[in-house]
């Protein structure tokens, strides 16, 4: 749902500033630790490889079944509230800050990545004021009921059933 100079969204939303600002973000944390603290590179290890490369697999699933999802609610002019969106209201962010970046981590030993998800749940926390503005417009008191029941980023286990 990307903002355009009308106010208007696109199905993209914040995603693409997201996307920009956190890899400039992540490949400024690669550059420090490798330049400036090479030395705390985490040993290989199988175990921590294989779990963070399992964790990027389920949140670029996560992604990809969220953001196909999305598009189609968008193009129907639905709020969309079933399925991983009962979990969670932003799960394409929240694959990114909670399973891909820490899947990295993981994978790489890179430390200096895992302030990652922390910086991009601060970024998107900022970001996503225009979409929330949008669906709250759009949708009124659906999405604010919505909004009261479904957390953003870190999804609640138990749910409460909502509407379709």
């Amino acid at each position: 749902m990307s903002t355009h100079a009308t106010g208007r969204m696109t199905s993209w939303g914040v995603g693409p500033k997201f996307a920009v600002i956190s890899i400039v973000m992540g490949l400024l944390a690669i550059f420090v630790n490798h330049y400036f603290f090479a030395s705390l590179l985490l040993p290989y290890n199988l175990f921590r490889f294989s779990f963070g490369v399992g964790l990027i697999i389920l949140g670029l699933v996560m992604m990809l079944v969220a953001a196909s999802q999305v598009h189609q609610a968008f193009n129907d002019g639905k709020l969309i509230t079933s399925g991983i969106y009962s979990y969670v209201r932003d799960p394409v962010y929240a694959a990114w800050i909670l399973l891909i970046v820490p899947g990295l981590f993981l994978a790489t030993g890179i430390p200096f990545l895992i302030v990652m998800p922390f910086a991009m749940y601060a970024l998107i926390r900022t970001l996503i004021i225009d979409e929330e503005r949008y669906l709250e417009q759009k949708f009124g008191k659906e999405y604010l009921d919505y909004k009261k029941t479904v957390n953003s980023i870190v999804p609640k286990m138990h749910r409460k059933k909502q509407n379709k």
